[in-house]
C-alpha cells in the first residue's frame, strides 16, 4: 500500500505493479534476505526497478 501512495495509484495497480517486479520473486527466495528489510527500503528497492522499465 505504501508504493500506491507513493505512485498516487489504486492499491489494485499497485499490486499489480509489486507482482510484477524483480523484488517480489526475491522476497519469496530466503537466499536473498529482502524478508528483513524495512518496508520503506522495500518501497525504495521497487521504485527504483520500476523506474528502469
Amino acid at each position: 500500500m505504501l508504493l500506491a501512495k507513493a505512485m498516487h495509484i489504486s492499491d489494485e495497480q499497485a499490486l499489480g505493479y509489486f507482482y510484477s517486479t524483480k523484488t517480489f520473486k526475491q522476497l519469496n527466495d530466503p537466499k536473498y534476505g529482502l524478508q528483513l528489510m524495512s518496508d520503506e527500503y522495500l518501497l525504495e528497492d521497487i521504485q527504483k526497478e520500476l523506474s528502469l522499465r
